[in-house]
């Protein structure tokens, strides 16, 4: 018998997306996660737009990840126009990406993953029983909240990003004022990981997996000029297009990306798979004591992983203020940049993983091309792969509830799906 197992909605991610699996008996024939969000044709606007107008604008990408939009515009920006900025301005944009890192991971992990693995609905209705969990989630939101304010003047599209520095600088006793912040919220992220530690995470998802991450260098962090396959290759981020292969697909708004015909997956579990020996401070002895339960075939380990991620990235922030701080901070730091014709291309990982953006400006520094490629668009395909497999073990066992498992493979990617999506079915009339 051919019947459809339907999720019209998943709950609790960013953006509007459906579950389709068609089943005939016990074997599974056709699988759909299916984005139906509309696209905004952001590349498009940008087009003769300046390159001062561009990071504004694709911060409106996104509310939850703006900052990494910002961060990867500006670099490649920087890039097309040959400016090179001081390490003041590249540690600023690392406590930028930290701070959507915390404040992301603190969202998806207490109060849209975690309610899944506790036999809640939602994060309101745990309060009663883990008031305590939802504070201390909460308190981790506000303090990657609150850097993004001090640094961009807002937690939502921030407005002093600017190729060649930032428009207003953070003063040292604000500084100082928030890294006592991130200080008090650490408890938050440390219980994360002994919650994710400590919870059954199911294996129907299990199977071999390929891993993309930014190449660091020396120091476990966000950006950097070179993307790791965890197949050993590694790439120029101008070779981003070999790496992505973006393919449309009729159910979906979102291009599916592949490497050399097989999907793979971004995110915090890639980047801990491909860097984690690069981790510093309780992280590395976090990730010695859980390897064992950090599953790198099962993506439902992603949780975990973020887990790990926020702890680092709450230490990291406080170290690289620190590091501001003793080093002097200079309150003027835009750099004056001449219009110029050039290309250039920037990868960043925002907490959902790889970010890429190119563009092409002319002569007077206006965009004649923009090319942005998100973290979801890679993840969706190893999405559909991982529902496809979730399906056919379970029914195998003779199940027959699939939704929630099928939430839970979607949930772990922690997907943003406004980001990813791009495109728009064009009927040709006649």
């Amino acid at each position: 018998m051919v019947r459809e197992i339907v999720v019209e909605h998943v709950a609790r991610i960013e953006g509007h997306g459906a579950i389709k699996v068609l089943v005939d008996g016990d074997k599974v024939k056709e699988v759909k996660f299916e984005v139906f969000e509309g696209p905004r044709f952001i590349e498009r606007i940008l087009v003769g737009r300046t390159y001062y107008e561009v990071p504004d604008i694709v911060a409106r990408i996104c509310s939850i990840c703006p900052d990494p939009h910002q961060v990867a515009a500006v670099r490649a920006l920087e890039k097309a126009l040959g400016v090179a900025v001081d390490w003041q301005i590249e540690m600023l944009r690392e406590l930028q990406l930290l701070a959507d890192v915390i404040s992301s991971h603190a969202l998806h992990l207490y109060l849209l993953a975690l309610p899944d693995y506790l036999g809640y609905p939602d994060a309101l209705s745990m309060v009663d029983k883990y008031g305590r969990e939802v504070k201390l989630g909460l308190q981790l939101k506000r303090a990657g909240n609150t850097l993004k304010e001090l640094l961009t003047g807002r937690s939502i599209h921030g407005c002093t990003v600017k190729p060649g520095g930032y428009t207003k600088v953070p003063s040292p006793s604000e500084l100082e004022k928030l890294a006592d912040m991130l200080r008090q919220s650490m408890e938050g992220a440390v219980l994360a990981v002994k919650l994710f530690s400590s919870l059954k995470c199911p294996d129907f998802a299990r199977d071999e997996n390929m891993f993309m991450a930014v190449d660091p260098g020396s120091v476990y962090g966000f950006s950097g000029n070179h993307i790791l396959v965890s197949t050993g290759e590694r790439y120029p981020v101008e070779d981003y297009k070999k790496l992505t292969n973006e393919v449309t697909v009729p159910h979906s708004t979102a291009k599916h990306s592949y490497y050399n015909g097989k999907s793979f997956m971004v995110g915090a579990l890639a980047r801990i798979a491909l860097n984690g020996k690069k981790l510093k401070g309780q992280a590395v002895d976090m990730l010695r004591e859980l390897e064992p339960k950090l599953d790198l075939a099962n993506p439902l380990t992603n949780n975990l992983a973020q887990a790990i991620e926020a702890v680092y990235a709450v230490e990291r922030a406080i170290e690289v203020i620190d590091e501001l701080l003793d080093k002097g901070l200079k309150q003027e730091v835009m750099i004056e940049i001449k219009p110029k014709k050039g290309i250039g291309v920037s990868a960043v990982e925002a907490p959902r993983g790889i970010l890429y953006h190119c563009y092409e400006l002319d002569d007077e520094g206006r965009v004649v091309k923009a090319d942005i490629i998100t973290p979801t668009a890679q993840n969706v395909a190893n999405i559909e792969k991982y529902i496809k497999i979730t399906a056919e073990r379970l029914l195998l066992k003779g199940e027959e509830k699939l939704e929630l498992p099928l939430e839970l493979v979607v949930r772990a990617y922690d997907p943003c799906i406004s980001c990813s999506a791009h495109l728009v079915k064009v009927v040709k009339l006649r």
